[in-house]
């Protein structure tokens, strides 16, 4: 990509998007530092004004970040997970070209509370297996996930998990819902919602204590209405962001 005159996109646009590009194909690393205001102008014979109004525009997209008196530098660049679609974290991940992965933090059967014995249409003292998994993406933890799903449908994925844990892989729910029990999934119903970690939270996904999070509720439903999975994700604020196309309609 070169940077013309003759372009009906701004001068600073361009560079903004030089860089982008640069981010994308990895020729700048994050936390890479950037040439110096005066270096870009000779490279590509901009003013300084184009050159500050390109790097100010990197910026405010996250792009990159400055440093007082140091220089300015190449973010952590966040995964967009889109809304149109329930996807899942080892697709959502390597789509981005990472390597996904996780740990088992827990894994077990107990009795239901009535809050989620309600969300889930389960009778007062039904069992369910309960799991919480860290979501890992080139060795850095990125999402902290609670699964809560009825014990009767879950029993197996006790072991399997592990398995896949072994393997550096990712377990799938809703691969093993449709493979090891045929079930047809229907919708998602899910919330957001802002978060702070906590001093547990912050400890498991190597965070400050108080960092922002995106707290995502789902309820899974089957084709024939019926709840078979209420999870709890935690998305580290500082990686992630979250993107929808809408219709306007006034």
């Amino acid at each position: 990509m070169e940077i013309s005159n003759h372009s009906p996109v701004s001068l600073y646009v361009q560079l903004k998007d030089l860089i982008s590009q640069e981010i994308r194909e990895r020729e700048l690393l994050p936390h890479d530092k950037i040439p110096s205001e005066r270096e870009l102008c000779e490279k590509y014979n901009l003013s300084r004004t184009t050159v500050r109004q390109g790097i100010s525009l990197a910026v405010s997209e996250g792009l990159l970040y400055r440093i007082q008196g140091k220089g300015t530098f190449v973010a952590e660049q966040k995964i967009n997970q889109g809304l149109i679609s329930l996807t899942g974290f080892e697709e959502t991940v390597m789509g981005r070209g990472l390597t996904p992965s996780m740990k088992v933090l827990e894994a077990r059967l107990t009795t239901a509370d009535v809050h989620i014995t309600s969300l889930l249409n389960l009778p007062l003292g039904a069992d369910i297996a309960i799991f919480k998994l860290l979501g890992i993406a080139d060795n850095v933890p990125l999402v902290l996930f609670h699964y809560y799903i009825p014990a009767e449908i879950a029993k197996e994925a006790l072991s399997m998990i592990y398995d896949s844990e072994a393997k550096r892989g990712w377990f799938s729910f809703t691969r093993y819902f449709r493979e090891h029990k045929i079930i047809e999934l229907g919708v998602a119903r899910q919330t957001f919602e802002a978060a702070v970690a906590t001093p547990e939270q912050a400890e498991i996904m190597e965070l400050e204590t108080g960092n922002a999070l995106f707290k995502v509720t789902s309820i899974i439903y089957t084709r024939e209405e019926q709840p078979i999975e209420l999870r709890h994700a935690y998305y580290r604020g500082d990686r992630y962001k979250f993107s929808i196309s809408r219709e306007v309609i006034s």
